[in-house]
């Protein structure tokens, strides 16, 4: 897997507009995946806050990240992962918030073909009809072969801000509009 977001700064309940109304979409999903779970903190969040009882997996590219959150886990329902392959079960609800980019932004340092990339290995990890929240990337999903190919739609939120990384169309063009969509379902597989 190629890494994309490196910074692990993270905090608790950072996105509390976009959880609420995702838990509003999807009150009760059988298993949530947070990708580039970094510190745990963002599981903890919610399960304390939003999914209590719901099994959630955090999903990290570092080992060294992923033994620290199993160290310190005192949850039952969350399990830490740093290898996409031991993870059993798909998710009705990804979140891939703040990891589908590189914070602080360096000039092609992160490309669109390693956004497309790590989205094919999130879709493998989620259930058709299953909820898709991508917060503060680079790129556009909507730009992606996942949704060009009909795979996905878009869901309308009543949140129309989609974070503070500067947006990019895939030929690296700035894009200088709000772009309004984080979340999408999966309408095939």
């Amino acid at each position: 897997m190629k890494q994309n977001q490196k910074s692990h700064a993270t905090s608790y309940n950072r996105y509390p507009e976009i959880f609420k109304e995702i838990k509003g979409i999807i009150p009760s999903p059988s298993q949530i995946l947070s990708f580039g779970c970094s510190t745990g903190i963002e599981c903890e969040t919610l399960q304390e806050l939003y999914f209590p009882n719901i099994k959630i997996i955090g999903l990290d590219i570092s080992e060294e990240v992923i033994t620290n959150n199993i160290k310190k886990n005192k949850y039952k329902n969350i399990e830490y992962y740093s290898k996409v392959d031991n993870i059993t079960g798909k998710s009705d609800l990804i979140f891939a918030n703040s990891v589908l980019c590189r914070w602080p932004e360096s000039a092609g340092e992160y490309t669109f073909e390693t956004f497309e990339d790590t989205l094919g290995l999130i879709d493998n990890l989620l259930n058709k009809d299953g909820y898709l929240c991508i917060y503060n990337s680079k790129y556009l999903f909507c730009e992606t072969n996942l949704f060009l190919n009909k795979k996905y739609e878009k869901i309308e939120t009543s949140h129309k801000e989609t974070g503070f990384v500067t947006k990019y169309h895939k030929d690296n063009k700035k894009i200088n509009d709000n772009y309004p969509f984080f979340l999408f379902k999966k309408t095939a597989v």
